[in-house]
């Protein structure tokens, strides 16, 4: 008598039904744990982008530009409005109340990416930090980057 081997239909199917419920518990998961590592990513060139303002000024005295007093923007500093600048950008950045002393830096989540919706991370020329989930903020020094 010749032993078959293999597996049966229903032994298959439930591998298959296994297989199913982990996709449905960790699919999500993975989205979440994607939009936090971008919204960190985010947030290191933010702070990378303030060094170059800060350097900016140390040079200058201003965040004016020399020639006409005007406000600096984001390229005079050799930074790109989008982030990440290749690929599908996530963010879009924004220089405001750019004074002789101050700036404010805004990164808004682009809509039709996942970030939509995760909320503005906000910078200003003090080290002072916000950003929640699905609002605007204004940073303080009671603030910062975790969302409470």
């Amino acid at each position: 008598m010749v032993k078959e081997q293999g597996f049966s239909l229903i032994e298959l199917l439930i591998v298959v039904a296994i297989l199913g419920i982990l996709a449905r518990i960790a699919y999500p998961m993975y989205t979440d744990y994607l939009i936090k590592a971008n919204r960190v990513d985010m947030q290191s060139e933010m702070v990378r982008i303030g060094g170059l303002l800060q350097k900016y000024r140390t040079l200058n005295s201003t965040f004016l530009k020399k020639q006409d007093a005007t406000p600096i923007d984001l390229t005079t500093v050799g930074a790109a409005d989008q982030y990440p600048s290749g690929g599908k950008p996530l963010y879009k950045l924004t220089l405001s109340n750019v004074s002789a002393g101050t700036w404010t830096l805004t990164a808004t989540p682009n809509e039709n990416t996942n970030q939509a919706g995760n909320g503005s991370i906000v910078l200003n020329n003090q080290g002072q930090k916000c950003w929640t989930k699905g609002t605007s903020c204004t940073p303080s020094a009671t603030t910062n980057w975790d969302g409470r």
